[in-house]
């Protein structure tokens, strides 16, 4: 073997050696990646007991005493609707930090929750077409569910859409999930992504997943998510 040759074995012996290293070093990213995730599912699940058993138990003896009292007062009458409200939503944020709907009763049943609590009030119409293995992994389940989540809380506040439908499907070993509405849209190129959004491209990179979204003004949103399993 010519000096040369022995150049160029020992170039692409290095190569190689750095490449299997970078890949080591990704591989332990990711792991580190998914634990903080979990940690701070973990700790939403926390915080969500204690919001139900603490203020959401607080708001409970105070709705109903003020609903006692509401007859002899009209004032009283409007403090018991306002501290309602409040009861509703602090039950409401607490069902959506940790959807206990998701351990319980799985993805599929989750996901119609979610578009049922998110969308209904908002007068948006929407559909879901859900077609999944019975054994996907639950990180995976909660990586879907809060993209779908973050996804749709966008739509509700910034799009305008009358319409959304959200597909959930998978094919060999790639999950895909969709979610299209019909809204505003917008240029993609001169929007910065949000806090929101760019923690859901940071989760789905933690799980080698690829996250699309597809938007031009008057035109609607696609957001789209293919995750091996």
């Amino acid at each position: 073997m010519s000096d040369v040759e022995q150049e160029l074995a020992s170039i692409k012996a290095l190569q190689a050696s750095l490449k299997q290293r970078l890949d080591d070093d990704q591989a332990v990213l990711q792991q580190l990646a998914k634990r903080l995730w979990a940690q701070q599912e973990s700790e939403k699940a926390k915080l969500s007991r204690e919001l139900h058993d603490g203020i959401g138990q607080l708001l409970t003896g105070l709705t109903r005493r003020l609903q006692a009292l509401s007859q002899q007062s009209p004032e009283l009458a409007t403090l018991h609707s306002i501290a309602d409200m409040a009861l509703h939503d602090v039950r409401q944020l607490s069902r959506l930090m940790s959807p206990t709907i998701l351990d319980d009763l799985g993805l599929k049943p989750a996901l119609n929750w979610l578009c049922r609590n998110l969308l209904e009030d908002e007068a948006i119409t929407y559909e879901s077409h859900i077609d999944l293995p019975a054994d996907i992994p639950k990180d995976i389940s909660i990586l879907l569910f809060r993209i779908a989540q973050e996804t749709l809380v966008n739509t509700v506040k910034h799009s305008a859409a009358s319409t959304v439908t959200l597909s959930l499907g998978h094919h060999h070993n790639v999950i895909r999930l969709d979610i299209i509405d019909n809204g505003k849209g917008f240029d993609t190129k001169q929007v910065e992504p949000g806090i929101g959004l760019s923690s859901i491209n940071d989760r789905a990179s933690a799980f080698s997943a690829q996250l699309e979204l597809i938007s031009a003004i008057g035109k609607g949103t696609r957001t789209t998510v293919t995750v091996p399993i």
